[in-house]
């Protein structure tokens, strides 16, 4: 549609991306992200009736929530380590959430003990190698 996602959904929308890379694998989706494209809205309508995967990729792969897939991150852990990986400070992140510096600090804390890391670069690197930025 080229409009703008509003940043207060930008964060999901991104995870929604990540999933369907995930899920798809990265040949299938630049495939599905290339024919939807070309797409005029009637047709993405008609389509959505449709089955999205047949039953054998989703017996391959099995569809988990994102909170599973992501080490039970939650959806505000998942925004504040995206955050992390683009290189805002805690300041920034508080600010863009609309919530304390503190409050940021817990969430790294938690998302550090989650993911298996303790530096705020090897959280990058596990939003990196898992498609959340």
């Amino acid at each position: 549609m080229s409009a703008p996602i509003p940043p207060i959904e930008l964060a999901y929308y991104q995870l929604a991306l990540a999933q369907a890379q995930t899920q798809l694998g990265e040949t299938r989706f630049q495939a599905a992200w290339l024919e939807g494209q070309h797409m005029t809205p009637e047709q993405v309508f008609t389509q959505e009736k449709q089955p999205a995967v047949d039953t054998q990729v989703s017996q391959a792969q099995p569809t988990t929530s994102t909170l599973t897939h992501l080490n039970d991150l939650t959806e505000r852990e998942v925004e504040v380590l995206r955050s992390v990986a683009t290189g805002l400070t805690n300041a920034q992140i508080a600010e863009q959430l609309v919530i304390s510096p503190r409050t940021v600090q817990a969430h790294l804390s938690s998302i550090y003990n989650k993911i298996g890391v303790s530096s705020r670069s090897a959280a990058t690197r596990y939003a990196l190698e898992h498609h959340l930025t």
